[in-house]
């Protein structure tokens, strides 16, 4: 059984100007694997991911052939039982952990508070298990780590402790949403060194948001291209070379290479109007 399985959603806003379709018929299926979705900014990456755990705002109207999750309906699912899939079975790592932690309230104080939502029966068990996950995340001392505060970590530690909330509670799906993108280089590969091992330890399926085509390429098993609210394209990430969408090869064709001759201009994507339509 697929771990996600979407077709056709469907997310429309409405605004002063009329009815905005931000999602317009995306489809994936999945299991437990590493998949990157790939595209611009506004492409509809992230909706997606929010619209997987019911985070979309409130005025929004979210339709869909089926939006399942481990065979269940996220659609016609009570509020109460989605709240316990999401953190408990679907984690979601965001952009800029520093924006997302709780600025007054102490590392481990979240962390326990994490596992206990997450199905942790007890504080000490969780106090335990949070200890656990930040020694999984390379977390050096994780007690003085409890103790601290966001504006006390680095952005690469805030990041390994968002993580450790998210898989403090063992889900079974993990979304992380531009999760490399503010920190620097160095930083960027102990982070997906992280995310592959906790993949790979704990058997989950990963979502990898991403505007970097490179980088989701070599870390992921499967890539999915959005333009505009859509699907344009799905394949493995060892066949990029053989993308046949306009969009995708032209986002390959930007991307400077080792052997680019100096003065020369790298190619400029021009944008289609049939890529906007279905």
């Amino acid at each position: 059984m697929a771990l996600i399985d979407i077709e056709k959603l469907r997310v429309t806003f409405r605004t002063r100007a009329g009815m905005h379709e931000a999602l317009r018929g995306v489809s994936l299926t999945m299991g437990r694997e590493k998949v990157g979705i790939v595209g611009e900014s506004g492409s509809g990456k992230s909706l997606t991911g929010k619209a997987i755990l019911g985070l979309v705002p409130g005025h929004a109207t979210v339709t869909a052939d089926r939006l399942a999750f481990d065979g269940q309906d996220l659609l016609t699912m009570p509020p109460r039982q989605l709240r316990q899939i999401r953190g408990r079975r679907i984690g979601l790592v965001m952009q800029d952990p520093k924006y997302c932690l709780n600025p007054v309230l102490s590392v481990g104080k979240q962390l326990v508070e994490s596992g206990l939502a997450g199905g942790i029966r007890s504080k000490r068990e969780a106090r335990k298990k949070s200890l656990e996950t930040l020694a999984t995340v390379q977390i050096d001392d994780p007690e003085r780590v409890m103790r601290a505060y966001p504006h006390e970590l680095s952005g690469g530690m805030a990041q390994r402790v968002m993580m450790a909330m998210m898989v403090v509670a063992e889900p079974d799906l993990l979304i992380a949403d531009e999760p490399t993108s503010a920190l620097d280089v160095t930083v960027q590969l102990e982070v997906l060194r992280l995310l592959d091992r906790l993949v790979d330890q704990r058997g989950m399926g990963l979502v990898f948001i991403s505007h970097d085509l490179r980088l989701v390429s070599q870390f992921c098993d499967r890539v999915v291209v959005m333009y505009a609210g859509r699907v344009v394209e799905t394949l493995r990430a060892d066949e990029l070379d053989k993308a046949q969408h306009p969009y995708t090869r032209g986002l390959m064709e930007c991307l400077p290479t080792l052997d680019h001759a100096p003065g020369q201009r790298l190619k400029v994507l021009e944008r289609q109007a049939e890529w906007v339509t279905p």
